[in-house]
């Protein structure tokens, strides 16, 4: 049976210590890199493409699903906000190589936020939140190169710098972890999330596209092809992925210590349908939803373990209690909106006249500076 992860005080206060020293990540990337002017996000900082989504849960769920959280089969659609990301914290062409991320957002009927924060690959890119934060140091040294050898070159040299001894081992993993995004037509793919308690039981969740994806007729391979073919796909008709969740079953198939080994996943459940409804991304309302998109903050903390639960504690591992933080210092550091500010965007899908013109003012305050956003063109409200 798998151990819960309940942190000693000592503990906790060295994933805070990891966690703290994320906005020193961030203040290095605007330092390295031109088109960061303020700080953003440490990762998943290039957003590809952000829309309403919407939940159908399953007519039949796992024991440990069932009714926590979000997972009430009785309920209609629950809708949330979706956005896709390539993986480094820094502006750079599509084409290199890298990770891509899906996130998405809803709410329980109590009030409370889920949250699914994903990426292309069944593994995380390391073993542990020591590892995971030398990654990010060695991304934002990187962030200063001129092309994609240079940027490689000096993420090697910052790994050697900040993992040491285990630098080798994870450039290998991550390279060929983001081979696979190199290879890729569309972010319209398979994607998997970290661990999470559901009551007795750990488990991950996987995205899994509801079609094969196949390029798209006259596409090419240039900086922006995801963001097109993304936004093309969307554009013609809503996108599916189905939801499967993948129970732990020992620490041999699921390990929970070697994070950069694939689970054994075929005892996976369909728990429901993702979907990313027809999008007209021209229109007002699709401007504005992505800049939402891109302005919120997600966190992989954002869960239910049990039913009732206050979120006080951290989550039951320890490479998500570190992230959980992570995630909180990053928000806090780049001024993500405050979820207050968007919680009626999950009861009806709309974005109020006050939230647009907070959107508006801050997606023209950082294209004046400078800094990347989201391209949506110019942004009229009437």
């Amino acid at each position: 049976m798998a151990t819960f992860f309940d942190p000693k005080p000592e503990e906790r206060r060295a994933l805070e210590q990891i966690a703290n020293q994320i906005p020193d990540v961030q203040q290095k990337l605007v330092r390295n890199h031109p088109q960061l002017t303020t700080p953003d996000r440490a990762a998943h900082q290039m957003q590809l493409a952000g829309s309403k989504v919407v939940l159908t849960v399953a007519d039949t769920l796992p024991a440990e699903l069932d009714g926590l959280g979000i997972f009430q089969r009785s309920s209609q659609p629950r809708i949330g906000i979706g956005r896709m990301s390539t993986g480094l914290g820094c502006p750079h062409a599509e084409t290199n190589a890298d990770f891509l991320g899906l996130m998405v957002a809803f709410r329980t009927n109590e009030g409370r936020r889920v949250d699914f924060v994903t990426i292309n690959d069944p593994t995380s890119p390391t073993d542990t939140p020591e590892e995971f934060l030398a990654l990010l140091k060695a991304t934002a040294d990187a962030a200063s190169a001129d092309d994609q050898l240079g940027s490689q070159a000096l993420l090697l040299a910052g790994l050697a710098r900040h993992a040491r001894l285990r630098a080798p081992a994870i450039a290998l993993h991550v390279t060929g972890q983001t081979f696979r995004t190199v290879r890729s037509s569309s972010a319209y793919q398979q994607y998997w999330t970290g661990i999470v308690r559901a009551r007795n039981v750990l488990g991950k969740f996987t995205f899994v596209p509801g079609i094969e994806v196949r390029p798209l007729a006259g596409a090419s391979r240039g900086p922006t092809h995801l963001t097109a073919d993304w936004h093309a796909r969307q554009g013609t008709g809503p996108l599916e992925f189905e939801l499967r969740w993948i129970p732990y079953l020992n620490d041999r198939d699921t390990s929970l210590d070697d994070l950069t080994k694939a689970w054994k996943n075929d005892h996976e459940v369909t728990v429901g349908t993702v979907t990313f409804p027809k999008t007209d991304f021209d229109s007002i309302d699709g401007k504005l939803t992505e800049l939402l998109a891109s302005e919120l903050g997600a966190n992989p903390g954002n869960w239910l373990e049990t039913p009732g639960s206050t979120g006080d504690a951290l989550p039951a591992t320890r490479f998500t209690a570190a992230r959980q933080l992570a995630y909180r210092a990053s928000q806090a550091a780049r001024g993500a909106l405050a979820d207050e500010r968007y919680h009626s965007f999950f009861e009806r899908g709309e974005i109020s006249g006050v939230l647009a013109a907070e959107l508006v003012r801050r997606y023209q305050h950082k294209r004046a500076a400078g800094h990347w956003v989201p391209n949506v063109g110019d942004v009229t409200l009437v």
